[in-house]
């Protein structure tokens, strides 16, 4: 979550005049434009996730009344050889938030042009078909739309030209600022435990795929700050907002898809001495998904050459199964108020109605932002992606709450004990 401060943070979560962009142009520590640009449109989307490298992208139109803001050399004050862009959110009748610094990796004027004749006395058109005294003067009015990308961009583009390996004494955090410093400070946020790294390690050219690959040793991502800073948070970190129903929450939604429900993981190796398969197989036993239930049979196979025993096939047979109950999902698409001030990778709570009439609060984290607007915001989009686990848990609270109570209109979830977080555990018939 980008840093506000508690005036500005009221502000956001109640109604206010419009709020607005302020977009400094940089480069090498000074202004190329002297004003703030004059945004007309503007879209930000914000990724997370494992696989996500740059997380954050912005595109502006941008107003060019004189015509010089559209590129022609890499090193014009807009032009894609090096330029910052540094971007306020401004909270209408509040104060402001940095949303962060990003690098100018498109730009594309679109102009237009129109004629017309003054009289200039004593000009003589060479060659032209206008009587004396008379020029045409062409006017030129244009919009630039620019691209661009979190500071993150910088280093993916800069590869590693040779192979590597950690110093002696280095560590997940040491590593990950060895390979950033030079475009960005680090933080590292609360709740992230360094770890030593093993010199036996080797990075391949991918300099930001190995600070991924790095910070997933500590459970840990990175994502840019709103000055130009890194964080590397923890994946599961504390809910930092509750969007409530009536106060906040335009809409939420959800589907499902039996794509990739897998029930039964089949994994074959090769017996070294006598060159024979071996098989190991692990399924789930119970639930919705149980094999052969309701379900069906829906099997996944993996081979490797590497798997030479029949336990070690049941082995990771089973590391399958269980990294796949660990990786099932509900995910929400949320649309809330303009909320600058969140980020892809926070964790939030979304107040969901169900038909019991009740509330039910299930926590998620943000993998995608999307926000948009022209003169003023529009609506913040949201991908919250929600353990299956902790929405069954949500639901089954409701229920049991339902169950002693008849009703409950006036309860609220930070009412309940603590030890409620059992109850997926009850058996509904057994009651």
């Amino acid at each position: 979550m980008r840093r506000v401060d508690v005036e500005t943070l009221d502000a956001l979560g109640g109604s206010r005049p419009g709020d607005s962009l302020t977009v400094w142009a940089w480069r090498a520590g000074s202004l190329v434009v002297p004003e703030p640009l004059q945004v007309l449109d503007w879209s930000f989307e914000d990724s997370a996730g494992d696989n996500v490298k740059v997380g954050q992208r912005i595109s502006l139109t941008v107003a060019d009344p004189d015509g010089t803001l559209g590129a022609w050399r890499f090193d014009d004050p807009l032009g894609v050889g090096g330029t910052r862009l540094q971007v306020i959110y401004n909270v209408g009748g509040s104060g402001a938030i940095n949303y962060g610094w990003f690098r100018v990796t498109g730009n594309a004027p679109v102009e237009s042009r129109e004629s017309r004749v003054i009289d200039e006395y004593g000009y003589i058109e060479p060659d032209g078909s206008l009587p004396a005294h008379k020029r045409r003067v062409f006017i030129q009015t244009a919009v630039v739309k620019l691209d661009a990308v979190d500071l993150t961009g910088d280093v993916d583009r800069d590869r590693l030209q040779a192979p590597e390996s950690p110093k002696a004494g280095a560590t997940v955090v040491s590593e990950f600022k060895r390979f950033t410093s030079r475009y960005f400070p680090t933080v590292v946020d609360a709740g992230v435990v360094d770890t030593a790294v093993s010199r036996q390690l080797v990075y391949d050219k991918e300099r930001l795929e190995a600070c991924q690959d790095l910070l997933s040793r500590v459970s840990a991502r990175y994502r840019m700050g709103g000055d130009g800073e890194a964080h590397i948070y923890p994946q599961r970190g504390a809910s930092v907002l509750r969007i409530e129903p009536n106060a906040g929450l335009v809409s939420v939604t959800r589907d499902q898809s039996i794509d990739g429900l897998y029930n039964r993981w089949v994994v074959e190796g090769k017996n070294v001495a006598t060159g024979d398969p071996v098989f190991g197989v692990a399924d789930l036993e119970s639930g919705p998904l149980k094999y052969g239930g309701d379900h069906g049979r829906v099997p996944y196979f993996y081979s490797s050459e590497m798997i030479t025993t029949v336990a070690e096939a049941t082995t990771y047979a089973q590391e399958l199964r269980d990294k796949f109950l660990d990786g099932l999902a509900v995910e929400l698409a949320v649309t809330t108020i303009p909320r600058p001030e969140l980020q892809a990778g926070d964790r939030i709570e979304i107040g969901c109605p169900v038909p019991s009439g009740h509330v039910v609060y299930l926590p998620g984290d943000i993998t995608a932002i999307r926000r948009q607007g022209d003169t003023l915001p529009r609506e913040t989009s949201l991908t919250v992606r929600c353990a299956y686990t902790d929405v069954i848990a949500a639901l089954d609270r409701t229920e049991w709450a339902k169950h002693i109570t008849g009703t409950m209109p006036e309860l609220t979830w930070n009412m309940m004990p603590a030890s409620w977080g059992s109850l997926p555990a009850i058996q509904w018939d057994q009651l």
